[in-house]
């Protein structure tokens, strides 16, 4: 129930939102504005193309997502981190894709070299595996949130419930069965009268 072992889990969820929100923003922002990257279209004053119309739409939605988790964290809402848990699932999938495609094909289809093959599986490798971390953190906060939620609708049931774990095991048998009917009647034999034995050939 704790994130990085100082913290708790609503906080670091908290902190993930933030953390990404100022991320994406700044990957949009530097995607913009950069004069390194040559892709044309609205960065140039062009018409906008599909590769911009790609970027703008994923970052609007890690954005919008990121927003949602923190709402999410801060009124203690479990539906509002749905979003970004999905968004994030296909991302890791996505990311996971591209690092069996470079293992198989990093030295010869794409024309890496050693470092350069080295050096892109290991930022994927981090940046999957912090985002797998933030994944477990945020998935773990909803699923408490959940539990709290169904304690404090249901606080009756939860209260005989721990009333019946707290009894002692002997005080849980089950009642004796109501006694039968020979116990009743004191164990009263009930055998019927004698009958006369049948006249023997001769007599007959």
């Amino acid at each position: 129930n704790s994130c990085c072992f100082c913290l708790t889990l609503r906080t670091g969820t908290i902190l993930i939102g933030v953390g990404n929100y100022t991320l994406y923003l700044c990957m949009f922002t530097w995607y913009l504005t950069s004069s390194s990257i040559d892709t044309g279209g609205l960065r140039d004053g062009l018409d906008i193309t599909s590769l911009d119309i790609s970027i703008f739409s994923i970052f609007c939605i890690q954005i919008l997502v990121n927003i949602l988790l923190l709402v999410g964290a801060v009124k203690r809402i479990p539906s509002h981190t749905i979003p970004w848990l999905c968004a994030n699932a296909v991302s890791m999938m996505i990311a996971m894709v591209f690092i069996g495609i470079t293992i198989l094909f990093g030295t010869t289809k794409l024309n890496l070299n050693y470092s350069e093959y080295v050096t892109s599986l290991t930022i994927m490798g981090m940046v999957t595996g912090i985002n797998l971390f933030c994944w477990i953190v945020v998935f773990t906060f909803r699923k408490n949130l959940i539990i709290e939620a169904h304690l404090d609708r249901f606080p009756s049931g939860t209260a005989e419930l721990s009333g019946v774990n707290n009894q002692c095991p002997s005080s849980l048998i089950l009642n004796p069965p109501p006694p039968s009917y020979y116990e009743i009647e004191g164990y009263k034999e009930c055998k019927p009268p004698p009958e006369d034995s049948p006249p023997e050939y001769e007599e007959a």
